[in-house]
Parts: structure tokens; C-alpha cells; sequence
């Protein structure tokens, strides 16, 4: 199952073939601001800012507002928003 995409994937390969998995970086952050596309968002570690798309779940997207912290995966060069905290 894809971690960015949810999409489901076969994997076919022999028995002693190896599959890479990716490292996830679970990570706390607070919401700058909200575009209609993305999300401005605040690491609460490093206080870097950057931008991510909106995440697809409905209920998360509802409550994500300037202030709110959230928690976000880091992986393959790549954020998602996982959930709000709180």
C-alpha cells in the first residue's frame, strides 16, 4: 500500500529478492496559514517553514486552521499531514 498515495501495489519476486522500504520521519507541526491548494506549515523542532499539499481525508482538512498543530510524516523528500493533535 502506498504511504503517499494510497494506492495498492503487487509485489512478484523471488523468495530471497529484497523490497526497499522507505523511512518514515514522524514529525509535529504548527499551521501558518491555509491556501486553497496547500497548507503553510511551521516545524515545531527546527521552526522551518514549508508548504504541502492538502491532504485528501476530509476530517482533517476541516480542522486544519492557522494555530493548529498537526502531526506530518517526512518521507522520500516528500510531507504529508497525517492528523491534527488537540
Amino acid at each position: 500500500m502506498g504511504v503517499l498515495t494510497g494506492q495498492k501495489r503487487n509485489v512478484i519476486s523471488p523468495v530471497d529478492g529484497k523490497l526497499e522500504v522507505p523511512m518514515i520521519d514522524k514529525k509535529t507541526g504548527q499551521v501558518i496559514s491555509v491556501q486553497p491548494g496547500s497548507v503553510q506549515i511551521m516545524d515545531l523542532q527546527s521552526y522551518e517553514t514549508f508548504e504541502t499539499p492538502l491532504p485528501d481525508d476530509e476530517e482533517v482538512k476541516s480542522k486544519l486552521a492557522p494555530g493548529v498543530e498537526i502531526e506530518y510524516w517526512e518521507m522520500l523528500g516528500k510531507k504529508k499531514i497525517v492528523r491534527t493533535k488537540g
